[in-house]
Order: structure tokens, then sequence, then C-alpha cells
């Protein structure tokens, strides 16, 4: 089965450019079921809401999973939600890792939480940019979203500073979207 999957992968690298999305889901990373599963309003999201953590960051699937099951911990015990904010977040091992995923509405941003996806990198990026596999996870995760339906192809991109009166996700990581040609602020 690996050799299939190293297969399909450098197959994948070779037609599109990219290499291999790669998507853990909560049963690969630990995480508990969700007590909801309120639908976006749109199958193909208009908008893209870009945050960050604020909490540890990590580069290694371990360390991954383990901020994955602190996350949805804190999520769901101390703030009360019903599952993890996000729908997807990035380590800085170049992984994505799947929170309420591609159909659900969020808890990340008031007033674009069901009609957005919200993207979250792993850790605390107030003063440094997440690394460079964790950029390019981001870019495979919109362009797979993208060409599989998920996400509009004329989308938005915001920071979610740009929305919200918060920090997040970092001056560095706006910078950098700021580049990008779906960004809009």
């Amino acid at each position: 089965m690996f050799r299939l999957a190293a297969f399909l992968c450098a197959l994948c690298a070779v037609s599109w450019g990219y290499f291999c999305l790669h998507i853990v889901t909560p049963g690969k990373w630990g995480g508990r079921p969700a007590n909801c599963s309120s639908p976006l309003k749109s199958v193909q999201p208009g908008y893209v809401i870009v945050l960050h953590t604020a909490g540890g960051s990590c580069k290694t699937r371990a360390e991954c999973n383990q901020q994955m099951t602190n996350i949805q911990h804190y999520h769901m015990n101390n703030k009360g939600w019903c599952n993890i904010a996000y729908n997807f977040l990035i380590g800085e091992d170049g992984k994505v890792y799947e929170g309420r995923g591609w159909h659900s509405e969020g808890a990340h941003t008031y007033g674009f939480n069901d009609i957005s996806l919200g993207i979250a990198f792993i850790g605390d990026f107030t003063g440094r940019s997440p690394n460079a596999a964790a950029w390019k996870a981001l870019k495979h995760l919109l362009h797979f979203a993208v060409e599989n339906g998920y996400l509009s192809s004329n989308y938005l991109l915001m920071a979610h500073g740009d929305v919200s009166n918060t920090l997040s996700p970092g001056q560095h990581i706006r910078k950098t979207l700021k580049k990008w040609p779906h960004y809009k602020h």
C-alpha cells in the first residue's frame, strides 16, 4: 500500500508540479467526535480566512497530533464549542490537519463562520512566519479545494485580522498573503 501511495504522490508531483497534499483526518490525529455539524451556506464558499492558533507550533507528525488534541480539548472543554473551531489546520511538518472539514460551519471568525473556510497555521506567528513546508501546504490545500469543488474559483483570501479586531495571524503571514492573487483587504 505504501508503494502505491508513493507512486500516486510522485505522479501528482509530476502532473501538477505540486507535491501531494497530505490531509490528516481526525481519526488519524486522535480527534474526538464533534457535537455539531452545521453546514456552510454554500458548498463552494467564496472566502478563506487565514488564522493562527496562537499556541505552540509543531514540526513533526507526533508534535502536530499532540497540538491538535490540545486545541480540540481547549475549544470543546474550555470554550464550550462543539468542536475545534477551524476547518483545517497546517503544521510546520507540511501536513494539513482536518478540523471541521470541507462542509461544516466553523467558529473562527464572527460574521464569516458559515460562508468561509477557516484555515489556521498551528502556532503563534506574531513574531515570525511559518516555514516553507507550511506555506506550501496552504497553497496545495487551496489549489485542491478549487480543483475539487470545495471552494469557489474566485474566492477571496483574507487574514483574520482583516475582518476581526485581532493580531491573528500576525504581520508576517499578512505580509505574505498580500502578495497572493486572491488576497483582499
